[in-house]
């Protein structure tokens, strides 16, 4: 049997398989009809990424709670730090995408641009908790 044949017989077969695999996965908030659908989409996305957040703070905290006092390092200290980075952020994080919403004041994207804007800011937010307890 020629395994030229066989080998192009199978990857014609393959094909579909390959370009699925390759296709990028939907958002879902994408394939919303209007503004409305978009916003409520993007709004259920910030509501999720939001739970993660306070459960990656919450949990840094316990952890510090349960730290060795014997190790020398003040932890309360650094739990009134975190507090404080924290209340920064989320003035930060609000101001950032509340300029991006009057931005675009005029406009029915700007529910959209500050929902992607709080989106990006929570995930990069929960991100760094989460490296930090990993590393303490």
């Amino acid at each position: 049997m020629n395994y030229s044949i066989i080998s192009i017989v199978m990857l014609v077969a393959m094909t579909p398989a390959l370009a699925n695999a390759q296709k990028k996965p939907v958002d879902p908030c994408e394939t919303q009809a209007n503004t409305v659908e978009i916003n409520e989409c993007l709004g259920n996305r910030l509501e999720a990424r939001d739970k993660a957040l306070n459960a990656a703070y919450g949990a840094l905290l316990k952890r510090l709670d349960a730290s060795d006092p014997a190790d020398g390092v003040d932890y309360q200290s650094v739990k009134r730090q975190l507090v404080d980075a924290q209340r920064a952020w989320i003035s930060f994080s609000k101001n950032d995408c509340n300029a991006r919403y009057e931005l675009y004041a005029g406009g029915t994207i700007r529910g959209a641009v500050y929902a992607g804007c709080m989106i990006a800011h929570t995930e990069r937010r929960t991100n760094d908790l989460r490296r930090w307890m990993s590393t303490n």
